[in-house]
């Protein structure tokens, strides 16, 4: 296979064939794709790719997300979706989250849904209110890290101490 132009692990091309057996799928069906000339990107990249409006990005990251949308119209729906929640964050509108929810619950990110209607009063505050604890963010992030450190061995007075020191 390495001379068919395979450039991968031998654990992965016989993961590959068992899943192909597996699957009962023949090689015309899913044939061996042949490593492209740019670096896959990580999980990580590829979620930001995916999320990434296409008139930004770059000619073969456009390619990249074009096939994995055409690949998986699940990912593809999870993408439009996530997008979509990001508009309604940063436009700040509260009209446009329960539409929202009622769509995420019932796509590959239901889970994320969930999560956001158990707590739907702050999600619509933090949509409607103008205060904000960015301003904060850091001495909170302190206050946390401090506290973990003294891993529970003293009470509110070393850690009011350690805090104003």
């Amino acid at each position: 296979m390495c001379e068919r132009g395979y450039h991968g692990e031998a654990r992965s091309f016989r993961r590959w064939v068992k899943a192909r057996l597996r699957d009962g799928l023949s090689q015309a069906a899913a044939p061996l794709a042949v490593h492209p000339s740019w670096k896959s990107p990580s999980s990580r990249q590829a979620v930001r790719l995916l999320a990434t409006p296409s008139e930004t990005l770059r000619k073969d990251d456009a390619r990249f997300v074009e096939a994995v949308r055409a690949a998986s119209p699940l990912i593809a729906e999870a993408a439009d979706l996530a997008r979509r929640f990001h508009d309604i964050l940063v436009g700040r509108e509260a009209t446009e989250l329960d539409r929202w929810l009622d769509q995420a619950l019932g796509s590959a990110i239901a889970s994320f849904a969930r999560g956001l209607r158990r707590d739907i009063d702050a999600v619509r505050a933090a949509l409607t209110l103008p205060w904000s604890t960015g301003p904060v963010e850091s001495k909170i992030n302190k206050l946390k890290l401090i506290k973990r450190s003294m891993y529970g061995r003293a009470g509110l007075d070393l850690l009011r101490t350690r805090i104003m020191a």
